[in-house]
């Protein structure tokens, strides 16, 4: 099957895979060869790439949608995604600090801004996420 995920800053990953699986609104999915055409909301989470030798990168994403084609194109649209290998762990960690610190803070003032500061914890939880897969395929500790 051919991938491709794509944000409005690059193409991140374009290549044959054997599996994806990805965090869309209704739950995980995973598709593989001769899947159904599909088109669905992404939602902040990790998303899964098996490549044909058996290697998997796993990506965090923000949100965006997928679109599952006729004769296994797959393709995704992102706002923000980044390969768990460029993650680092101190930057999520203060981010995530700071996220939960808006949403407490923001609790019951504003709920615009609530939901900005929640919004903003689950892409650092994606990225959390698949930087700790990454490093846990690579047997790296922290």
């Amino acid at each position: 099957m051919h991938f491709k995920l794509v944000t409005p800053e690059r193409v991140l990953f374009e290549e044959e895979i054997i599996q994806a699986t990805l965090p869309t609104e209704n739950g995980e999915v995973t598709i593989l060869d001769h899947h159904i055409p599909i088109v669905s909301n992404l939602k902040a989470g990790v998303a899964e790439l098996t490549r044909k030798d058996g290697s998997i990168e796993d990506v965090a994403l923000s949100g965006g949608f997928v679109q599952v084609g006729e004769g296994g194109r797959i393709t995704v649209l992102a706002d923000t995604a980044e390969r768990g290998e460029e993650l680092d762990m101190n930057v999520i960690e203060e981010a995530k600090l700071k996220a939960e610190k808006l949403m407490s803070e923001q609790a019951s003032d504003n709920e615009e801004a609530f939901a900005h500061a929640a919004a903003m914890l689950e892409r650092e939880l994606a990225r959390y996420k698949a930087a700790n897969k990454y490093r846990q395929r690579k047997g790296i500790r922290t």
